[in-house]
């Protein structure tokens, strides 16, 4: 397994020492394959480390940034409602040379969402100073910009990474008010401390260029 992906696992761990217990088992070789011919897209190599581990999560964590991180057949469903739309324009984009002018595409892979029709996207359909491959912020259910925030999905690692250890991505764990055999009634979620818009981070990821 890619040390960045063991790196991002350990630091999840180190926060919660049940993660392993509430996340899916991981996919298998063959369901990699079949899942990059479904999409049309030849998928970055940690993301498919971090699918082989866990394919999404079984207890709703939102160890993405705040958002929940999708299971295969998550994506698919997703993708397939992107696949299944007329192209329409955004109101609002926040890197506009590096962003295609349009909100739904087949070459963005919804790999994490919010429950609310937002989603984080491994994006194929860059603008001309866009990266194959870059992360999106993808508002569907919000009047929000979309927004760069990472080259790549290695980078986005690294930004997790980092978000966790200095508790910019933080733990709620009220496991301590409920009995053991309760504890799926607790509060167990991570979650973001910065604008739900994503701009503040998206500005951070600017200022690096």
């Amino acid at each position: 397994m890619n040390d960045k992906v063991n790196k991002l696992i350990e630091a999840f761990k180190n926060k919660l020492d049940i993660f392993d217990k509430l996340m899916n088992l991981g996919t298998t070789t063959t369901e990699i394959i079949e899942f990059e011919k479904f999409i049309g897209q030849k998928l970055p190599l940690e993301y498919i480390d971090l699918l082989q581990k866990y394919n999404g999560e079984k207890h709703i964590l939102c160890c993405m940034a705040g958002f929940g991180f999708s299971s295969i057949e998550e994506v698919k469903i997703n993708w397939k409602l992107f696949d299944n739309q007329e192209h329409r324009k955004p109101e609002k984009i926040f890197q506009e040379t590096k962003i295609t002018a349009t909100l739904f595409s087949d070459k963005r892979i919804p790999f994490a969402h919010d429950g609310s029709g937002n989603y984080l996207c491994i994006d194929f359909l860059p603008n001309t100073a866009g990266k194959i491959g870059q992360i999106i912020y993808l508002p569907l259910g919000e009047d929000e910009p979309i927004s760069v925030i990472a080259d790549s999905f290695k980078d986005f690692i690294t930004f997790l990474i980092n978000a966790i250890e200095n508790e910019r991505l933080k733990l709620i764990d009220e496991r301590e008010d409920w009995d053991e055999q309760d504890w799926q009634m607790a509060e167990l979620h991570f979650f973001s401390t910065w604008n739900d818009d994503w701009t503040d981070i998206a500005d951070e990821y600017n200022n690096k260029k």
